[in-house]
């Protein structure tokens, strides 16, 4: 399919996530090993966003299950000549998860210090997953099977898709542009968003990942948030793992 259509395509309705019947969902791990993204320059380029942060514990690479990778080199190639991925995270070490949510979590405490921490945890967990270590339900990012990304283009600049990565406003929601295109005329820079949001929802979607309609960066294939936005998948086929690597053995 040529770019063109993608971009002019629209994102359908996404469904909203229940994370309570999502951690319901079977996990049968097929195992899979996950493996390096840094390897394929042509087609992909990694920048860990957590490591460069100094989030201590967060890996100089990005790790997701092999299957994954394959499927994103495919959706690469749907992209026009000399456009990549540009991979902000993918497999993330439970520490680093339990870190950014402790850290979103507290910055919400201070901008609603009113709430109950029962509602300050549910707030968070609609841009941070909650750090669970359960082999029945682990964090998407647990699993190897969940990815945040975008574009870049021919010229290394990273396509404008609207708000920061990790931005936790509306606008990171992934159908925002269009839902305010229902609403009135697009501005020119805004309708260049939405054209960019469609391609890379487009490509992804495509090579079957699901996206999580709150971050516009975030992609599932494997796990039980990809089952759960699977209608035709009754069970998750990626679980808990880690990389094996030699010397580290505390993840």
């Amino acid at each position: 399919m040529k770019v063109d259509n993608l971009s002019s395509k629209a994102i359908p309705n996404i469904a909203q996530v229940n994370w309570e019947d999502l951690r319901k969902i079977k996990i049968i791990d097929n195992r899979e090993d996950l493996i390096s993204m840094s390897l394929i320059p042509e087609k992909i380029i990694v920048q860990p966003q957590y490591y460069l942060q100094g989030i201590k514990g967060a890996l100089s690479d990005c790790y997701i299950r092999k299957n994954n990778l394959n499927r994103i080199v495919e959706a690469a190639e749907m992209l026009e000549p000399g456009y990549k991925f540009l991979i902000y995270d993918a497999w993330r070490p439970p520490e680093v998860q339990k870190i950014i949510f402790q850290k979103y979590f507290n910055e919400l405490r201070e901008k609603m210090p009113k709430k109950s921490d029962s509602e300050l945890r549910e707030l968070t967990s609609r841009f941070v997953s909650l750090p669970s270590k359960n082999a029945e339900n682990p964090s998407p990012h647990l699993t190897g099977g969940a990815v945040d990304l975008t574009i870049i283009d021919n010229k290394g600049k990273v396509l404008n898709m609207g708000t920061a990565f990790d931005e936790t406003s509306e606008k990171a929601a992934t159908c925002y542009y269009e839902e305010l295109k229902k609403m009135r005329q697009l501005s020119s820079q805004e309708e260049v968003i939405l054209k960019n949001r469609r391609l890379l929802y487009h490509v992804m979607t495509e090579v079957g990942f699901v996206n999580y309609a709150a971050e516009w960066w975030h992609y599932d294939y494997g796990d039980q948030l990809w089952a759960y936005l699977n209608e035709a998948q009754d069970y998750a086929v990626y679980g808990r793992t880690k990389p094996k690597l030699r010397w580290i053995n505390n993840y």
